[in-house]
């Protein structure tokens, strides 16, 4: 009867143990350590910065609406203006405002459009 119940209560703990044994499954664009994820610039940012941030009085063309993320000019002004960090994509200014939801002021952008900002610098930026 003793060895049952010590039986018994061994399999309760290993049971419960393994239980705690598994890992969270994010969905794509929920987790900014994955490897990241190809990214083009003209086909996935560009839509992204035209619908929330090259609109009149934001980031448009005029000259004091710095930078421009109108679609002759976005490339340029993000990669020459200081706005990303290749080497810890984490600091770059556009990926951290964006994250913290403050830009663009009419609303956070959709996580999955996050994300591909973060790992087109992640991927170094490229003009694709």
């Amino acid at each position: 009867m003793k060895s049952r119940i010590l039986l018994l209560i061994t399999i309760v703990l290993v049971t419960t143990g393994l239980s705690g044994c598994y890992k969270d499954i994010l969905s794509p664009g929920q987790d900014p350590t994955a490897p990241p994820q190809a990214v083009s610039f003209s086909g996935d940012l560009l839509p992204i910065f035209t619908a929330n941030c090259a609109t009149s009085g934001c980031h448009d063309a005029a000259p004091g609406h710095h930078p421009s993320l109108t679609a002759e000019n976005a490339y340029i002004a993000i990669t020459s203006g200081g706005f990303i960090d290749t080497v810890i994509p984490d600091n770059s200014i556009l990926y951290g405002e964006v994250k913290s939801g403050s830009m663009p002021p009419t609303g956070a952008l959709k996580p999955s459009d996050v994300q591909k900002i973060l790992d087109w610098i992640r991927n170094g930026a490229p003009n694709n």
